[in-house]
């Protein structure tokens, strides 16, 4: 063997000698396959072996960052012990141990995104305008697994034997195509595709139907405490395993993370504003701040559910206003069209329009997290701390193309022809009061133009001046929204102008809009 394992003198009881074996001659499988893709290990001792060792440290280290950690390579060990003396030269993988004794926990959030995907793939097979008795092609083992999940999904009302079973099925599955499939395609009707993915739908809805509580709050995270099991005739150590027979469910304090994944998959404006609603009225809503958190108190709970419950209340993951989260919330706000909702919150919840002064630090910049008013000292509330271009920037970029353009600027025409339609959100008070001189990338410079007074302004593509001319500066949503009238185009090449007297861009502007011939869109309502 290229490779030897240790167990932790400690975690000498939490494997047996029979999970090592197994757990080598799997190692020994997949080994090839690795360095067939990252090549040969180096060999820093000479003993032509790494070693992989187990131990409740990994667990630990899982632990303190408020999720699992699986193990990793510690590149020290690489070095001599005279210039590093942590080295342990020679190579190692430090992995986890199986903790008997952990929570055993579960989230609705992936139970939101489980249904988005069925929703997703039986909206594609209506596009694809497929009769039910049309045949799909699916590889041997994936067309085995859905058949046999589907039976279960069919069968089993009980919760707890469609968990067991479903998990069975899908380890099953696992192993066969661990080092691949065999190659084999056998055919599937889009009727039984169909079926499946409703009942995935179906099953989705009776568990996000018991994740919420009588009040109708919906919770997020839960964990759950083994109180009936069967004894095993299987011991290590002189302890029995067991299995469970039943579980008594703790749900976790209210996390915002659910109420977004609920927003993502609702298509009912009502009922979309109903969730929102929830969320306003619930402990998740900071009333001093107008921000939402990404947790409530969660002070008496156990430290096993994670690196939240280490920090004090609204630092870090605890109770602060987690910005990744909360722009995730107003993205969802934006995307169910709840419009007024969303400006409601608008200049409450943006960096860019609150008080630098209580916000301490340039507002020009997103922070990883927002102090709230759980907080025990005052003067915190509302200060941002650690920079941060990540997650929250890359929202705020979903919601300012939604703001600026509508969902989905270019699309097909009833032709078939490609379109191109400004659909933006904005509301009236967002257009200019004065003449304003701005500046833009055109694809090679900065360019400073100067615009009238009731525009608004933004770069298309990159490199599209595109300018909204609003006189009566109304919003351009709702009842009594301003509409398009007219649309300019000003061509780089610097052709004439072309004059569009209709609400969209039709062929064979939109190409022209989209090649970047046009430097420059005038939009007037």
């Amino acid at each position: 063997a290229h490779f030897d394992f240790y167990v932790d003198q400690r975690d000498i009881e939490s494997i047996t000698a029979d999970n090592l074996e197994k757990l080598a001659e799997d190692f020994a499988e997949i080994l090839p396959v690795e360095k067939d893709i990252f090549g040969d290990e180096s060999d820093i001792n000479g003993d032509g072996k790494f070693v992989v060792l187990f131990t409740q440290e990994v667990n630990k280290l899982g632990a303190k960052q408020g999720g699992i950690v699986t193990g990793f390579f510690y590149a020290l060990d690489l070095f001599e012990s005279t210039k590093y003396p942590i080295s342990n030269e020679m190579e190692i993988i430090y992995t986890f141990i199986p903790d008997p004794a952990g929570v055993y926990g579960s989230s609705i959030s992936e139970t939101f995104e489980l249904k988005r995907i069925a929703r997703f793939l039986l909206d594609a097979l209506d596009r694809l305008d497929l009769a039910d008795i049309d045949k799909i092609g699916l590889f041997e083992e994936l067309h085995a697994f859905v058949l046999e999940l589907t039976s279960i999904l069919s069968e089993e009302k009980n919760s707890l034997s469609y968990w067991d079973k479903s998990n069975e099925s899908k380890e099953k599955y696992r192993a066969l195509i661990r080092k691949g499939i065999d190659g084999k395609v056998c055919e599937i009707s889009v009727a039984e595709i169909r079926n499946f993915l409703k009942l995935v739908v179906s099953r989705t809805d009776k568990g996000i139907g018991s994740a919420k509580d009588s009040k109708g709050s919906l919770a997020t995270y839960f964990y759950h405490e083994v109180k009936g099991y069967e004894v095993l005739g299987i011991k290590h150590n002189k302890m029995s395993f067991v299995k469970p027979k039943s579980f008594k469910k703790h749900a976790l304090p209210l996390f915002l993370e659910g109420y977004v994944h609920a927003l993502k998959v609702e298509n009912d404006k009502a009922k979309a504003s109903n969730i929102y609603q929830e969320v306003r009225n619930n402990a998740l809503y900071d009333k001093k701040l107008g921000m939402y958190k990404v947790n409530a108190d969660i002070s008496s709970e156990t430290e096993e559910i994670g690196r939240a419950s280490i920090f004090p209340a609204s630092w870090l993951e605890n109770e602060s206003v987690w910005l990744h989260m909360e722009y995730k919330l107003m993205l969802e706000i934006l995307r169910c069209g709840l419009y007024d909702e969303f400006y409601e919150n608008f200049k409450k919840v943006f960096v860019p329009f609150l008080d630098p002064e209580k916000y301490g630090r340039s507002i020009l910049e997103n922070s990883s997290f927002i102090v709230s008013s759980a907080h025990e000292d005052k003067s915190l509330h509302g200060q941002g701390f650690v920079a941060r271009l990540s997650g929250s920037t890359a929202e705020f970029l979903h919601i300012w193309l939604i703001m600026n353009i509508g969902e989905k600027a270019f699309g097909l025409d009833v032709n078939g022809c490609l379109n191109l339609a400004f659909d933006p959100v904005l509301k009236g008070w967002l257009f200019t009061k004065t003449v304003k001189n701005i500046s833009y990338f055109d694809g090679c410079k900065s360019v400073e133009v100067s615009l009238p007074k009731n525009t608004y302004s933004f770069n298309f593509l990159g490199s599209v001046l595109v300018v909204y001319h609003n006189p009566k500066r109304l919003d351009t949503f709702g009842m009594n929204a301003a509409k398009i009238n007219e649309i300019h185009l000003e061509y780089a090449d610097k052709r004439d102008p072309a004059i569009i007297k209709a609400a969209s861009i039709g062929m064979p502007y939109a190409k022209d809009v989209r090649d970047k011939k046009v430097k420059r869109i005038d939009v007037f309502f």
